[in-house]
């Protein structure tokens, strides 16, 4: 079932394996980073029409089927993982997905969306700063140095220049929920990038496994919370098909794509788009008003991934 990984040296005589910090494919993550930009607005949107927790449900379903089709058809489902191989998958499951979207869902409840949006959005941050202890990479300082600006451009994108009362009395449970759900995907990308040669599946079967092993988790909180849809609305209903489709079948396959070992702190900080793209589309098709912050917080997200190329 161990199949030769990717990182694994060549033969002696062979062709070099090409360094996973270049090429087409290292950019994959910036695309990720892209579509779940998208995702937000297009939340906004689903959720006129479906509970939060019922959203969550069905991009998981329509990434399983769409992606479950695709593999069914090229024969690409061909694995046959161990006992101890499903238990990694489950545990990267639930991190990626079957725990992460549940957790992000209550810590917008118990807080708000402006303080979930940023202790979210710091896992690639963590994912980068952990490569070094647990997948032995050596990150270069300009990556460290992307993030950062990243970091701090996501920032002023998501609070638009305004201090942000992170971990208040009134908000404390919900921003510990949110940086745990941080947590969770940060451990989806580590232990992924640490496990799936051991477990031998490719970038797109590891991606439907992470929805497959999620659905019942993902159906027992959206159906005890609630009904699945509240009301047929079309712009809703577009909308879950737009997160199911592109915001996870789409996006998961480009992370697990593009992220390599040796190149997780460069793609983490192609991730750090995600609020940039957000605030982009939401002015685009809401025609809100970008502050002048956000603006220079759009300019040091920009200037921190080119840092990290």
């Amino acid at each position: 079932m161990n199949q030769r990984s990717e990182e694994d040296a060549p033969a002696s005589g062979a062709a070099p394996i090409p360094n996973p910090s270049h090429g087409p494919t290292s950019w994959l993550p910036l695309g990720a980073g892209i579509l779940w930009g998208t995702s937000f607005p297009a939340m906004g949107l689903a959720l006129q029409g479906f509970p939060p927790l019922a959203v969550a449900f069905w991009r998981a379903l329509l990434g399983f089927v769409s992606l479950g089709a695709w593999l069914l058809f090229r024969r690409g489902l061909c694995s046959r993982p161990s006992r101890a191989q499903w238990l990694r998958l489950m545990v990267l499951s639930l991190a990626g997905a079957g725990l992460f979207w549940p957790v992000l869902v209550f810590s917008i409840k118990l807080s708000n969306p402006v303080n979930s949006a940023f202790l979210v959005g710091i896992y690639p941050a963590l994912a980068a700063a952990l490569t070094p202890l647990l997948l032995g990479e050596h990150a270069k300082r300009r990556n460290f140095l992307g993030l950062a600006l990243a970091l701090a451009g996501a920032y002023l994108v998501i609070s638009k220049g305004r201090p942000l009362a992170l971990f208040s009395s009134s908000t404390l449970a919900g921003d510990s929920l949110a940086l745990l759900a941080a947590l969770l995907f940060g451990t989806y990308i580590l232990l992924g990038q640490k496990w799936r040669p051991i477990i031998g599946v490719s970038g797109e079967e590891f991606t439907f496994y992470t929805f497959a092993l999620a659905l019942p988790a993902l159906a027992a909180v959206a159906v005890l919370s609630g009904p699945l849809l509240t009301s047929v609305d079309v712009p809703a209903i577009g909308a879950v098909g737009w997160l199911g489709l592109m915001g996870s079948t789409g996006a998961f396959l480009a992370l697990n794509w593009g992220m390599r070992k040796g190149a997780v702190a460069r793609g983490s900080a192609h991730l750090m788009v995600i609020p940039l793209v957000a605030a982009l589309c939401t002015w685009v098709i809401f025609g809100t008003t970008l502050t002048g912050a956000q603006w220079l917080g759009a300019a040091l997200v920009v200037l921190g991934v080119g840092v990290s190329r």
